[in-house]
């Protein structure tokens, strides 16, 4: 069997990381002012985006810049637990 070797694109993670700042721009403008239009139901793809980022990521765990990739898997925490958090509050508020 022959093991083909894959490189660390990091423009892969640092695009997903730009999607999920504009989504998270979307939540935030929609939680301060709720007037149309109406885009921060986009917020809540960004665990979906989280979740590659992060699994690219840290499949490649073992190369460097060590510092790099760990600040990405953190905002890609927040990216993930964030929206998760607010559905969580809007839900204990209605009931």
């Amino acid at each position: 069997m022959v093991k083909t070797v894959s490189k660390f694109n990091l423009w892969i993670p640092l695009i997903l990381l730009g999607v999920n700042i504009i989504f998270f721009a979307f939540m935030v403008e929609e939680l301060v002012d709720a007037s149309p239009p109406n885009y921060g139901w986009l917020g809540f793809l960004m665990p979906i985006i989280g979740l590659i980022s992060f699994s690219y990521v840290k499949k490649f765990k073992e190369e460097k810049p060590v510092v790099l990739k760990r600040l990405l898997q953190v905002l890609n925490w927040i990216f993930i637990l964030f929206p998760v958090i607010i559905l969580g509050i809007f839900i204990l508020a209605f009931i």
